[in-house]
C-alpha cells in the first residue's frame, strides 16, 4: 500500500508589490511577535527607572555641595547606556529569530528581492525604535527633572534636542544590529558583538594609553550618540556625530546585504 502526501503550498510574493508591500509585510510580522512588546516595555521601564536614579543621585550630590547643575534631559540621557541594550535585542531578534525558526524561507518567498526585504525590515524596525527613543527620552527627562529640582532646569529646546538625538541614535543602532545579525545569523553573537562595540571597546581604547586609540575611540557609535543627546561639541558637533553613526550603520547593513545575497537562506 502506498501513501500520498500533499506538497506544502509555497507562499507567493506579497500583494501590492514594491517597497510598500514589503514594508506592510514586515510591519505585520514585527507587531505579531510578543518579544516586540516586551522589549519596548522593558526599554521604557529601564529608561525611566535609571533616569530616576540619576536624578536622585544628582539631587543628593547637590545637597552635599557638589556642583551637578546640568539640564535634566542631559542627565537623563545617561539612562540610554542601559536601555539601548533592549533596542539591540529588539532589532537583533527581528531578523535572527527568523533564521532560528526557519521562517526566513517564508519571508524570502514573500519578498524574493533580498535587498528589498532587508531594507524594508530595517525601515520598519528603525521607525518604531526612533519613536520609542523619542518617547523614552521625554519621559526620562521629566522624571529626572522632578527629582533634581532647580539643578536640572532645562529649556524646551534642550528637552526636544535630547529626544531627537536619542531617536536618531537608536535608529542607526537598529540598522547596525540588523546588518550584523544578517551576517552572523546568531542572536547571541550579534548582541555580544554590539555590547562590545558600544560599551566595552570604547573604554578599553581610552585606557590603553596610545594617542591614536584615544582618537579612534571618539568615533565609536556610543560616543556619537552621546554627542547627539547632549548637544555637546566635544569631540565634534552634531553633524559629524550623525555622519559617524551613518557610516557605521551603512557598513553593517552593506555587509549584511552582501552575505544575504551570496548564501542560501
Amino acid at each position: 500500500m502506498t501513501t500520498t502526501t500533499t506538497a506544502p503550498k509555497l507562499v507567493g510574493p506579497v500583494k501590492g508589490g514594491g517597497f510598500s508591500g514589503a514594508i506592510a509585510f514586515e510591519w505585520t510580522k514585527f507587531w505579531s511577535v510578543r518579544a516586540t512588546w516586551w522589549n519596548l516595555v522593558v526599554g521604557l521601564l529601564l529608561t525611566v527607572g535609571f533616569a530616576a536614579m540619576v536624578g536622585a543621585s544628582a539631587d543628593a550630590s547637590a545637597k552635599k555641595g557638589v556642583d551637578v547643575a546640568m539640564p535634566a534631559p542631559h542627565h537623563a540621557s545617561q539612562a540610554f547606556l542601559i536601555s539601548q541594550l533592549t533596542v539591540v535585542v529588539l532589532a537583533t531578534l527581528a531578523l535572527t529569530s527568523e533564521y532560528s525558526s526557519g521562517s526566513i524561507r517564508t519571508t524570502l518567498q514573500s519578498v524574493p528581492k533580498r535587498a528589498r526585504m532587508l531594507v524594508s525590515k530595517s525601515v520598519v524596525v528603525m521607525a518604531v525604535v526612533a519613536v520609542a527613543g523619542f518617547v523614552f527620552s521625554i519621559l526620562g527627562s521629566l522624571v529626572a527633572a522632578a527629582l533634581m529640582g532647580d539643578d536640572g532646569t532645562y529649556t524646551g529646546g534642550q528637552l526636544l534636542g535630547t529626544a531627537v538625538g536619542a531617536a536618531v541614535y537608536l535608529a542607526f543602532l537598529t540598522m547596525m544590529a540588523i546588518g550584523l545579525g544578517t551576517v552572523l545569523r546568531s542572536a547571541a553573537g550579534t548582541i555580544t558583538t554590539l555590547i562590545m562595540v558600544l560599551l566595552a571597546l570604547p573604554q578599553l581604547m581610552g585606557v590603553v594609553g596610545a594617542k591614536w586609540l584615544e582618537t579612534a575611540s571618539d568615533y565609536m557609535p556610543s560616543v556619537a550618540g552621546t554627542v547627539l543627546m547632549t548637544q555637546d561639541s566635544d569631540p565634534y558637533n552634531g553633524g559629524t556625530a550623525v555622519l559617524v553613526l551613518l557610516l557605521w550603520a551603512l557598513a553593517a547593513l552593506s555587509a549584511g546585504l552582501m552575505v544575504l545575497r551570496r548564501r542560501d537562506a
